[in-house]
């Protein structure tokens, strides 16, 4: 009898050595390899990575928010706009137009559901 070849199944993060199933630490440079997390289905990593981008949108607009009040703050006691927290307010404005149109077009793309993913959520 002929021994199969081993499968590999990952590679290294930093050093991209291809790593058998159940390695540890990689052979290559010895960095330790976390345990392989299951298999998501494709709506369950689409799930995953829409919870991913709402958190990052709603931390950017509470940061807007949080700017804008300290910018306001600091006009009504000087009286004069600060540019500096004009521009970061601006900023985090911007940085949240973008995360939610990221949001928004990643909610479009929702996969089929598979009989498996009915009762999760």
């Amino acid at each position: 009898m002929t021994k199969a070849p081993a499968r590999f199944t990952t590679t290294c993060r930093q050093c991209g050595f291809d790593l058998p199933p159940g390695t540890e630490t990689c052979p290559g440079c010895g960095l330790v390899v976390k345990a392989e997390e299951p298999e998501l289905s494709p709506w369950e990593q689409w799930s995953k990575e829409g919870k991913t981008k709402k958190l990052q949108w709603i931390a950017t607009v509470l940061a807007f928010w949080v700017s804008a009040g300290v910018m306001a703050v600091i006009y009504f006691i000087r009286t004069e706009v600060d540019l500096i927290l004009a521009s970061i307010t601006l900023g985090m404005m911007i940085l949240g137009l973008w995360l939610k149109t990221r949001y928004q077009l990643h909610q479009r793309a929702e996969p089929e559901r598979s009989r498996e993913d009915v009762g999760t959520d």
